[in-house]
């Protein structure tokens, strides 16, 4: 077990830097997912694009009602599986930006207990200097009563 506090401090510190990686591995997917759905969504916005040209072009060349209503019942479908989508991207932009605070608080976590260990081990060095300070405080003043040379 560590015993000084900046040895707590470092331990938790690394935890916190655990927890930012999770986080940003979190974010890296949560974009990638965005970035799917966004492609899938521009993919299926032409098709239905290059779908509504070729109704048009069907319709100036004249076309029965059956195969008109199958294709306008295509076409409502092709709109409902659009709007779905739309969705997705919507839901995948939220749990982006989620995954994105999420991020940035273990991030500023880690920070925070980088800081305090940094703050604690400078507060241990500054101990561990003064009682050296002491220490040869204490032996020059040890030597000047037992009649060391140095005294004049």
């Amino acid at each position: 077990m560590t015993r000084t506090r900046a040895g707590r401090l470092r331990m938790l510190a690394q935890l916190a830097a655990l927890a930012e990686n999770d986080a940003r591995l979190r974010l890296g997917r949560a974009n990638a997912e965005l970035h799917r759905r966004e492609a899938q969504q521009l993919q299926l916005a032409d098709y239905a694009r290059e779908y509504a040209e070729r109704w048009v072009q069907a319709g100036r060349q004249g076309i029965d009602g059956h195969t008109l209503g199958r294709l306008a019942a295509f076409r409502a479908s092709l709109d409902a599986t659009l709007e779905v989508q739309r969705e997705a991207v919507t839901q995948a932009r939220e749990g982006s930006v989620q995954a994105v605070e999420r991020w940035r608080a273990a991030r500023n976590r880690q920070r925070a207990f980088d800081e305090l260990t940094a703050r604690a081990l400078r507060g241990e060095e500054s101990v561990a200097q003064r009682r050296e300070q002491q220490r040869i405080d204490d032996i020059g003043a040890a030597g000047q009563r037992n009649g060391s040379p140095e005294q004049a």
